[in-house]
């Protein structure tokens, strides 16, 4: 048999829409119009050429009619027709070809199969700053806990840094406490100005101490350009019920604690400064 090399990959003007008006989106498939060619280029001199109606044909009596049917779909042929295929998973046309010989089900089985590792290969981060800008933003998360609109930000920075289009990412991300309902955003404000807004007299510094003792802050230290330490809130986990950490503007390496509007009198009572 002759083993030179066909395209295996279903081609654009196979509608990939079967008959149950399902969208099936296949990473990797072949085509009844790709099997035929396969087959004829693998075929021994001699042997007949196989058809596209053939084959088509041969189809329902392999595969039986209902099952068949699943994988239904429709071309354009060179004339703008609409003509009728039918499009396999790795599982079918491996079948289809073994009907005609194991040597070229052996053949199609080895041709996907490397088309799968190469969609796996293609699929997998392998640009190491990528990357790592990632392992960066994991652990950011899981240190910093900062709020889903922050992370947005971030992930949106990281796709520009790249190069990457980041439309697919949602345009706006809820930032709420764990135990809210209504799926929406809830309002927040920093300390300083919840604190004049209230009619608290305390200064923001000794609040945040206040919230520190009772576990719903927590003092960090990064280092700046200059390698000294510098000292910064973050909200901790016990504090997510009243608070969010957003990135500060002024780096985005700190967190910037933010509070719920609604919460804040309750949480300034437990902290003994209503």
């Amino acid at each position: 048999m002759n083993t030179q090399n066909a395209y295996v990959n279903t081609p654009n003007n196979v509608a990939t829409r079967f008959s149950n008006s399902e969208n099936v989106s296949r990473t990797v498939s072949m085509s009844s119009l790709e099997l035929v060619q396969f087959i004829n280029s693998n075929r021994e001199q001699g042997d007949p050429v196989l058809t596209h109606k053939n084959l088509m044909a041969k189809v329902p009596r392999v595969l039986g009619a209902d099952q068949s049917a699943k994988f239904s779909a429709d071309y354009m042929d060179s004339r703008s027709r609409s003509q009728k295929c039918f499009v396999f998973p790795k599982r079918e046309a491996c079948l289809i070809a073994m009907s005609y010989s194991y040597e070229l089900q052996a053949l199609v089985f080895d041709r996907m199969t490397a088309l799968e590792d190469r969609e796996r290969a293609r699929s997998s981060p392998s640009n190491p700053k990528i990357v790592g800008e990632l392992a960066i933003l994991e652990c950011f998360d899981r240190l910093l806990k900062p709020a889903a609109s922050s992370k947005m930000m971030m992930l949106a920075q990281i796709a520009a840094n790249n190069g990457l289009d980041a439309k697919f990412l949602p345009g706006y991300a809820v930032d709420a406490a764990p135990d809210a309902a209504g799926g929406s955003s809830m309002p927040t404000k920093s300390a300083t100005a919840l604190l004049k807004d209230s009619g608290i007299r305390c200064a923001p510094a000794a609040f945040n101490r206040a919230l520190a003792d009772h576990g719903f802050l927590k003092q960090l230290q990064r280092k700046n350009s200059k390698h000294e330490m510098v000292d910064f809130w973050s909200v901790t986990e016990k504090g997510l019920k009243y608070g969010k950490n957003l990135t500060s503007p002024q780096c985005p390496r700190e967190t910037q604690p933010h509070w719920y509007v609604d919460r804040f009198l309750e949480l300034a009572k437990l902290v003994g400064k209503a």
